[in-house]
Formats: C-alpha cells, structure tokens, sequence
C-alpha cells in the first residue's frame, strides 16, 4: 500500500509526501522554504526520514498504557503509519498534522480543543 499525504503547519500546507508500495521510492516534496514550520529540513529526504517523522507522533513503545491506548483504537501493534491515519498525527507538542488524499479537513477540525 502506498501512502500519499500532505503535512500542514496549523492551516499552511508545508510538505506533501509519496511513499511506494515497496517503501523503496520516497518523494517529499517541500511546499515552504526550511524554516521552523518546515518538519523535513535539509537534504536528507529518505524514509527513514518520512518513518522519523511519523513515529515522533505516535505513542513511545515504553509508554506504560499503549496496550489500553491501542485496543482503544482497535490496533494491535504501535504502527506508526495506521496510527497517523487514524489521528493525523496530531500532538500537544507542535501545530503540525497530517492530511490524506480525498479528506477534506482543516486544522480546527484535527486539533486539539484547550
């Protein structure tokens, strides 16, 4: 299964991302200069890179109650790319989200209500 998504910081469109089938082809395409609301800064653009990205968004693996979190979720394992479909990839810690081809949302649909 390939993956296709654009990266938003708040409403700003910053990076759109293609990752193959294979994960053998990536493609990040940046849509903002490197700067602090440009998560893929630099020239190293490779899936480890996409998968770093992805997995900063996600429960850490020592987190005492992933296994409540996952069945909450209907997960079995800490994958972080089913984790990201499911919540965008929304975190406390920064403004920025994940969007899927065909979705039509913003980010005061995704965010985090304070």
């Amino acid at each position: 299964m390939s993956y296709e998504f654009t990266v938003y910081h708040e409403n700003t469109a910053v990076a759109t991302v293609f990752v193959s089938d294979s994960h053998k082809e990536v493609l990040v395409k940046k849509l903002v200069p490197d700067s602090i609301i440009q998560p893929f800064c630099g020239d190293k653009l490779d899936l480890e890179r996409v998968y770093s990205f992805l997995k900063a968004r996600c429960y850490e693996d020592s987190y005492v109650g992933l296994d409540e979190v996952l069945k909450k979720h209907h997960m079995i394992s800490n994958n972080p790319w089913e984790w990201n479909r499911k919540t965008h990839g929304v975190t406390w810690e920064d403004f920025f989200w994940i969007k899927f081809e065909g979705e039509d949302i913003t980010w005061e649909d995704v965010r985090w209500k304070r």
